[in-house]
């Protein structure tokens, strides 16, 4: 990785290769646009806005290029831009003049919250385009093989499903996109500031607006019926993300802290992404540190 870093850190022209071709082979390897964007953002954090607007007008350009000969369709590259690249340049350059990242962190969420309302505002009835959407899917699987649920519990999990897929779809595209932006930033202090990364990703903690606008939000949607309640429960997958990556963090900091062994650590980063059933004691850690700050009475502590 420290390598690949180097390389990218060399120039433009380097930084525009890997962004490029790591995009287009994430056609096949979907997990490498993480890198492609924290190539981006690597750029960004350590030459400026106008190095990283160089490499994504360079990097937009070639993948339409090799999308035009290899694909017929030079298309990919505006939707890599838009998606992906276009969001981590922004809050790259939030975190590099804040050097705060609970502030760039936040900026993200704003942008896919931005993103759900423009969903709502242009898109007539949300829910219902994406039953309809999966309903195709599930009939062309049910031609290759049996469906082990019945109609009406099919019908039942796509009425609830749909009306969150909004949400959730901009959630996955936005926990991309951050898992880009700490790529970036570690890279950054594996090459210019050893151990920065680790004080800075174990120091990220919310302020008291995050959690009030994650209660409000709940409120309004339970006053609500309709599109309306739909759009604030979508609103409100947004910042579940923040409290999310809050949690991880503190967790992280009470096991390195109690001195335990570095296995126990890579344990329960290879749970976080396998056991789903952490999510929501993570989420609730992320939520009350806003005012328990449990770093200060657990991890000093031990």
């Amino acid at each position: 990785m420290k390598a690949l870093a180097t390389f990218i850190i060399q120039g433009g022209r380097q930084a525009t290769l890997v962004v490029a071709v790591m995009a287009v082979l994430s056609l096949l390897m979907p997990p490498l646009v993480i890198i492609s964007s924290a190539a981006l953002c690597l750029i960004t954090l350590r030459e400026g806005a106008l190095e990283g607007v160089k490499v994504l007008i360079g990097s937009t350009v070639a993948t339409a290029l090799i999308g035009y000969i290899a694909l017929a369709t030079p298309l990919i590259a505006a939707t890599y831009l838009c998606v992906m690249w276009l969001p981590v340049f922004l809050v790259a350059l939030v975190l590099r003049h804040t050097r705060q990242m609970n502030v760039a962190i936040e900026c993200l969420v704003v942008l896919a919250m931005l993103a759900v309302v423009s969903v709502y505002v242009f898109v007539d009835n949300p829910a219902e385009q994406w039953a309809l959407s999966i309903q195709a899917v599930i009939a062309t699987l049910g031609e290759q093989q049996d469906i082990l649920v019945s109609q009406s519990q099919l019908q039942e999990g796509l009425a609830f499903w749909s009306a969150y897929m909004t949400g959730i779809v901009v959630a996955g595209t936005i926990t991309s996109i951050m898992m880009s932006l700490l790529l970036g930033r570690w890279w950054q202090g594996l090459l210019f500031n050893p151990g920065g990364f680790n004080q800075e990703f174990t120091s990220i903690r919310l302020l008291p607006r995050d959690a009030y606008a994650f209660i409000v939000l709940i409120v309004l949607a339970l006053l609500f019926s309709g599109q309306l309640a739909e759009l604030m429960w979508n609103l409100d997958v947004q910042l579940v993300l923040l409290f999310l990556i809050v949690g991880v963090s503190v967790v992280h900091v009470i096991i390195k802290n109690r001195g335990t062994s570095q296995f126990l650590l890579f344990g329960f980063y290879v749970a976080v992404f396998f056991v789903p059933h952490l999510m929501l004691p993570l989420i609730l850690i992320g939520l009350s540190d806003v005012w328990m700050n449990w770093r200060e009475r657990f991890a000093i502590k031990a």
